[in-house]
């Protein structure tokens, strides 16, 4: 005998917990029993509430490079570190950089550690694609089935992502409105579908509310216990809170603050509950930003009151330490505000000024599974999958 003496089961899990997902990843392969133990959905949904997995700002920053034909994109995803020090410029991490793409329009969430991206071609068709950055996962959608009748021109559309505890299933649920012909009437449609990773396959929702109501992306994913929520605005100026139900599949509707109808707003979350930042338009962007959050049911509370005294801006993210991130309208940067030093940080980013196309979001690691039981997929090939899936443009036809 060596005279070693295993550890208890419940030190080892303690460990593992404490370990990012590029290590245990590694660590899957030592024994059966902890591969068993970190594919398990017990093991996944705790490492990734764990207090070492903390929040990190993650950038995606898309430009556009309009002196080659055709258009070229290039697209960088980006991981701030957990501290970043006042004044220095923090370190990025790439995650994910496409230098030379065509149909990149957006990307969604996170939503559990994951990310729905979407490519737009060809007219209306839209394709899109669920991704895990920290397991280098990715797996590309099959078509909704919309059915658009009569001949309908622009269109607006959301999506919601969410976890379905019951049948233990990932969704997504992705709602267009369709505006009619100029000349053909008020005659504006609705329609919604929702995807279920586990049959990998769409169906048809009757969704329910006005198809004169707008709705407006969050700054970060607004879901919170099972519930995807977005901000609808009808003709009448009056917000409400448009929600998803993963599990039963409804739409339903609740009351937003009781807000002057001149002021924006957009959602978020803000410390574990649903919340809402509100600013005055008719002031310059320089001016006082309410954060509000439903403690209850269509009951608002406004907790918290910026005033950021710096150039004119655009808020793009707050996280739970009130910290906010704003674009610098007129030089294209990144900053990083704290309310409490009044401190502001370059976050060493240069934004394309011609498109909006910079997303921040606040990042969990996670080792949530987006592929199929039957599906295998190595992390050497998902970059490719992603290239392929945004049809990347050689570097020779690219410069011709």
């Amino acid at each position: 005998m060596d005279g070693h003496r295993p550890l208890p089961e419940d030190v080892v899990i303690d460990i593992l917990l404490r370990l990012p997902v590029e290590s245990l990843l590694r660590f899957k392969c030592v024994r059966k029993d902890w591969c068993a133990l970190i594919k398990s959905p017990s093991f996944i949904e705790k490492h990734f509430h764990h207090k070492n997995n903390c929040a990190r700002l993650l950038v995606c920053n898309l430009k556009v490079a309009r002196e080659v034909h055709p258009i070229v994109k290039s697209v960088a995803f980006s991981l701030l570190p957990k501290e970043i020090v006042p004044g220095v410029t923090p370190e990025q991490k790439i995650l994910l950089q496409l230098p030379r793409i065509t149909h990149f329009t957006c990307v969604a969430g996170p939503v559990d550690g994951l990310f729905l991206v979407q490519k737009k071609f060809y007219g209306d068709d839209v394709c899109l694609g669920l991704w895990n950055p920290a397991t280098k996962e990715f797996r590309t959608l099959p078509p909704a089935p919309f059915e658009i009748e009569g001949f309908f021109t622009n269109h607006d559309h959301q999506f919601g992502l969410g976890f379905d505890l019951l049948t233990q299933d990932y969704k997504i649920v992705w709602i267009r409105v369709f505006w009619d012909m100029p000349g053909q009437g008020a005659n504006n449609r609705v329609y919604a579908c929702v995807y279920s990773s586990c049959n990998n396959s769409w169906k048809h929702l009757t969704p329910e509310f006005p198809p004169s109501s707008t709705l407006s992306a969050p700054l970060d994913a607004t879901y919170l216990n099972r519930v995807y929520y977005w901000l609808c605005r009808g003709l009448d100026d009056i917000y409400t809170i448009l929600s998803f139900d993963m599990g039963s599949e409804q739409f339903g509707e609740i009351q937003g603050p009781d807000i002057p109808s001149e002021h924006w707003g957009t959602l978020t979350l803000h410390g574990g509950l649903l919340a809402m930042l509100t600013g005055d338009p008719g002031k310059p962007m320089t001016s006082i930003y309410n954060v509000w959050v439903m403690k209850q049911e269509g009951n608002w509370s406004k907790v918290l009151t910026i005033q950021p005294h710096i150039d004119a801006h655009w808020p793009l993210n707050i996280s739970d330490n009130d910290k906010m991130v704003f674009e610098i309208t007129e030089t294209s940067q990144l900053v990083l505000h704290d309310p409490t030093t009044r401190r502001v940080t370059d976050l060493g980013f240069q934004l394309d000024l011609f498109i909006a196309g910079c997303w921040v979001f606040n990042y969990k690691e996670s080792l949530v599974p987006i592929k199929r039981g039957n599906e295998t997929q190595g992390e050497d090939n998902a970059v490719e999958q992603i290239e392929h899936y945004f049809y990347t443009i050689p570097m020779d036809e690219a410069s011709s």
